[in-house]
């Protein structure tokens, strides 16, 4: 006789409290953090972030472009977006690498030439919120900022302020 088979307990949108505590918990590495801040506040796929290139942002604009789709950017993205390029920068000066001009954004090589891998990004959200106790997958997040918020009747512009709070880290991290 076999026992009967336990299903895994569904994934879930995280809720606003979830959500602000993710982004805390993301921001401890800049390019997490602000990755992670991306998926949210804009709603993009983990894929199209994982193709993002500084090309892509245009910050005098305060526009970011994915597959040709034009993305206005609020001031606090903006001010994070330059934070962490700014730390890209240093970490490839330190290392005495010359960043290259089409850079990836999230790339994990330090002059940006590598795209990161899409599946890694999930396994890390993955283990991140379950760190956190929640079941939670990375492909919720794009209708979570379409969904859950706009439901909600979140005023976007408070949510980008409490969510920078845990991001802030970005510009205060001394350079390593």
């Amino acid at each position: 006789m076999s026992t009967p088979r336990q299903s895994a307990p569904s994934s879930s949108s995280p809720t606003l409290p979830q959500a602000a505590t993710i982004v805390m918990e993301a921001s401890n590495d800049p390019g997490w953090g602000m990755f992670v801040w991306l998926l949210l506040t804009v709603g993009a796929r983990r894929g199209e972030l994982c193709a993002l290139r500084w090309d892509d942002v245009d910050f005098d604009t305060g526009v970011l472009t994915i597959r040709q789709r034009r993305i206005e950017l609020d001031a606090q993205t903006i001010t994070l977006l330059r934070a962490y390029l700014g730390h890209c920068a240093a970490q490839a000066a330190m290392l005495g690498i010359e960043r290259r001009p089409d850079a990836y954004v999230f790339s994990p090589s330090p002059d940006g030439g590598t795209a990161p891998e899409p599946a890694m990004a999930t396994e890390r959200y993955a283990r991140m919120c379950a760190n956190l106790g929640w079941n939670m997958h990375l492909d919720r997040l794009p209708h979570y900022s379409a969904t859950e918020l706009i439901a909600a009747g979140v005023d976007v512009r408070t949510f980008n302020w409490r969510l920078q709070r845990g991001l802030s880290r970005i510009q205060r991290r001394p350079r390593a």
